[in-house]
């Protein structure tokens, strides 16, 4: 060493050395347990990945210690830390120190670095950086060379953060994203995805072409997906907040959860499904908010506990609370469930009326029970239903289930808006028979209103509300609105009650509400009971179809005293709209 070098200092940092390598060890140790890289980055390795673009030199200027996160050709020999790793570099590590701290020491020249993004790399000077960082300095001088590359780097990076920049690198590479779309970024947390978004992105190109009979230019079809494919169902994730139930993922990692999840339900199903249904079942049984966890786990134990007949898990208007009615319809997906003979078809023809009238889609159902198994002719069946649909001018299709038929229709009612069923067995007023009445069962655990075909179609002119205050006939006064409004349909109003006062104050706010949709309104005493009154107004007014709210009592009162709602399915000759 030179004079200006004193043993001192040269045997301060043999020491410090071994106490830096002591650190190596246990930090090594650490990782391990972890299973969490203690590596330092390999200059070559990421460039490779990156794709270099352009460098350009930016002189010498001071740059954080925490910002350098690899080496360019001695990455083997520090950790992440710049930790010594190798013995027999005491000696080299310990005459670098005694020059940065000997008294009247000249000092070391700058270090020299790569910059990506906010990341650095070393080119020259890893003792200096070694012992910079031990030392407990936060900045070092450095002459730098800044890398330029489509995707930067952050000194936060981890193997996996750098994996995916990497991914999305050659996804730029390929597709050109980002000059067809600037300033919009595709960002996504889970490794091997990149390569889905550019198979969208081909696919799409593909079915463009198709419909379009022309070869499609890449930049079109890039473009194309972005505004028609992807930004909508960005907008449906945004519109359902979606990104509060899954917090650690982007927009991008929903894109894609969305899509698969549509897929697996159309496959499931049978039927066509709409991205924002797939959106919110896919919250209804993945969401991971600790409210969506509890809430799940404490259905769950009620399931358990009490008896199939008493559930009611509905919350009345919940299921088009997210709907977005400038742009959609109430009622954009039908289900009609029937049994497939001839008296069930009546229930077709009414779901075509609503579906010709909302531009909605008939997905349709037939639950066979064991005993019926290979009794219908499916092919026959459905190309009868197809025919029927094609004449119309509406979308659709028929799929067949086996099994319970009330618990099919709830389950499949989840990804739709509005239930048609033809009645032919009405809840009776015996205990043991509600209890047993699958409609009863459709009707206290269906999330969706349920249009109820005895004898006739409704062509839906002459609508008779019949309005009691509850959150349900909140739902009817709702309905009711939209399909005067929105098709200028007449409304008649219907309030009974045994106190006048109650009964004026229900009518005024339900006039108010409906407005001038509200051609005509009727209080009414309930002399006859409530059902026969609604029954009787019904036929004074001529009308064609009945809105009630669905059960008002709690499922065990419903059970044991009945419901207004089963005497009106019983005594009705017209459609019935139960809302819930």
């Amino acid at each position: 060493m030179s004079d200006n070098k004193s043993a001192v200092e040269y045997s301060r940092a043999i020491e410090d050395f071994h106490s830096a390598r002591a650190k190596a060890r246990l930090q090594h140790l650490w990782a391990s347990v972890t299973g969490k890289s203690d590596e330092l980055l390999q200059y070559d390795e990421i460039t490779r990945k990156m794709h270099i673009e352009g460098l350009s030199s930016k002189g010498i200027k001071e740059i954080p210690l925490d910002s350098i996160v690899g080496s360019v050709n001695r990455y083997q020999d520090f950790d992440k830390d710049f930790l010594p790793l190798r013995n027999e570099d005491v000696e080299r590590w310990a005459r670098v120190k005694a020059m940065m701290t000997s008294p009247g020491s000249p000092g070391l020249p700058p270090i020299r670095v790569y910059q990506i993004g906010e990341a650095y790399f070393v080119l020259d000077g890893n003792h200096r950086v070694s012992i910079a960082k031990q030392m407990g300095i936060e900045k070092l001088e450095a002459h730098v060379v800044e890398i330029k590359t489509k995707v930067p780097l952050s000194p936060d990076d981890s193997p996996e953060d750098i994996i995916l920049k990497a991914e999305y690198t050659d996804f730029l590479q390929a597709t050109r994203f980002d000059e067809i779309v600037p300033g919009v970024a595709l960002k996504l947390t889970f490794p091997g995805q990149y390569d889905t978004l550019e198979e969208h992105i081909r696919v799409h190109r593909h079915y463009m072409g198709l419909e379009q009979e022309r070869e499609i230019p890449w930049d079109e079809s890039v473009r194309h997906w972005f505004d028609n494919v992807y930004k909508p169902i960005v907008e449906i994730i945004q519109q359902q907040n979606i990104l509060k139930e899954f917090p650690e993922k982007t927009e991008t990692d929903l894109y894609i959860w969305v899509l698969d999840h549509q897929t697996y339900m159309q496959e499931e199903l049978g039927w066509s499904i709409r991205p924002e249904k797939a959106a919110a079942d896919l919250v209804a049984v993945r969401g991971r908010r600790v409210i969506r966890l509890l809430q799940r786990k404490f259905e769950d134990l009620l399931r358990f506990l009490l008896p199939k007949q008493l559930e009611d898990f509905s919350n009345p208007g919940e299921w088009h609370a997210k709907k977005q009615l400038e742009s959609q319809n109430l009622f954009e997906d039908i289900l009609l469930a029937t049994n497939g003979r001839a008296e069930g078809w009546i229930a077709l023809e009414q779901a075509i009326i609503v579906a010709d009238l909302e531009g909605a889609e008939i997905k349709g159902l037939i639950v066979e029970g064991k005993s019926e198994i290979g009794y219908l002719n499916h092919d026959d069946l459905e190309r009868a239903f197809n025919e029927r649909l094609n004449q119309s001018g509406i979308a659709g299709n028929l799929v067949f289930e086996h099994g319970n038929i009330a618990d099919t229709i709830l389950d499949r009612a989840q990804v739709n808006d509005l239930i048609v069923l033809k009645l032919s067995h009405p809840p009776r007023p015996e205990f043991i028979s509600r209890l047993k009445s699958g409609m009863r069962t459709i009707i206290r655990q269906s999330t969706r209103p349920i249009l109820v075909v005895r004898d006739q179609v409704s062509t839906m002119n002459h609508l008779l509300l019949a309005y009691d205050g509850s959150p349900k006939g909140e739902e009817a006064l709702y309905i009711g609105k939209y399909l005067g409004q929105k098709y200028r349909k007449h409304i008649s109003l219907l309030v009974v009650c045994e106190k006048e006062e109650r009964g004026n104050e229900l009518m005024e706010r339900a006039k108010a509400y409906l407005g001038k949709i509200c051609v005509s309104s009727i209080m009414r005493e309930a002399t006859n009971g409530v059902s026969q009154t609604i029954l009787e107004a019904a036929k004074e007014k001529g009308a064609d179809m009945l809105l009630i709210g669905g059960y008002g009592f709690p499922p065990l009162l419903e059970v044991f005293f009945g419901s207004t709602v089963d005497d009106v399915l019983r005594g009705t000759q017209i459609p019935v709209l139960i809302c819930q």
